[in-house]
C-alpha cells in the first residue's frame, strides 16, 4: 500500500484489511465518488478525462490546455455530469442540485484530470445510504444509462467483479 501511495500519491486513498485472513484492499483514486456530511449536504467530483503529467513544463501545460479543449472528454464529462444531477435529485431537496464546478481542469502528481463537482442537500428522512444508492454504480465507470450497462455486463461475465486484483 505504501509503494502505491508513493506512486500515485491521490487524494482518495484506502487500505482495508479484513479479520480472520479476508483478503486486503488497497486503493488510489483521484476521484471522489460521494461525501455526505452530517449537515445533509452531498458532493460528488466525476472524472472524465484524463492527460499523462510530462516532466518538462511547456509540454506539461501543452498537455492540460489539450484535455481542456478535447471534445471528447468535454462530451463524456458532461455527460456524467448530468447522470449524476440526476441521481442526487433523486434523494436531494428540490432545487438544492448545482454544479459549482464544470469541467475544471486538476493536476496529480501523474496526470492531469477534468473533473466537475454536484452538490445537493438531502431530502428530509432521506439518509447516507439513500445517496450512495442512488449514484451507484458511479456512472464515470459504468457509463450512461448505467443500469443498462450492468444488466449487460452481468449478462456478458461469469460472475460479479469484485475487487479488482
Amino acid at each position: 500500500y505504501m509503494e502505491l501511495r508513493r506512486r500515485n500519491p491521490a487524494p482518495y486513498a484506502a487500505f482495508l484489511h479484513f479479520a480472520g485472513g479476508g483478503p486486503a484492499v488497497c486503493c488510489s483514486s483521484p476521484e471522489r465518488f460521494l461525501r455526505v456530511g452530517r449537515d445533509g449536504s452531498v458532493e460528488a467530483k466525476p472524472i472524465k478525462g484524463t492527460a499523462p503529467r510530462a516532466p518538462d513544463a511547456a509540454e506539461d501545460a501543452r498537455l492540460r490546455r489539450a484535455l481542456e479543449a478535447s471534445e471528447k472528454d468535454r462530451a463524456e464529462n458532461l455527460m456524467i455530469t448530468d447522470l449524476l444531477r440526476n441521481d442526487l435529485g433523486r434523494v436531494c431537496a428540490p432545487g438544492s442540485v448545482s454544479v459549482p464546478g464544470l469541467m475544471r481542469i486538476e493536476s496529480f502528481a501523474t496526470v492531469h484530470q477534468m473533473v466537475s463537482t454536484v452538490r445537493g442537500r438531502l431530502a428530509a428522512g432521506t439518509s447516507a445510504v439513500d445517496a450512495v444508492r442512488a449514484a451507484f454504480p458511479p456512472g464515470s465507470m459504468t457509463g450512461a444509462p448505467k443500469e443498462r450497462t450492468v444488466e449487460l455486463l452481468r449478462g456478458l461475465e461469469q460472475g460479479p467483479r469484485g475487487v479488482y486484483p
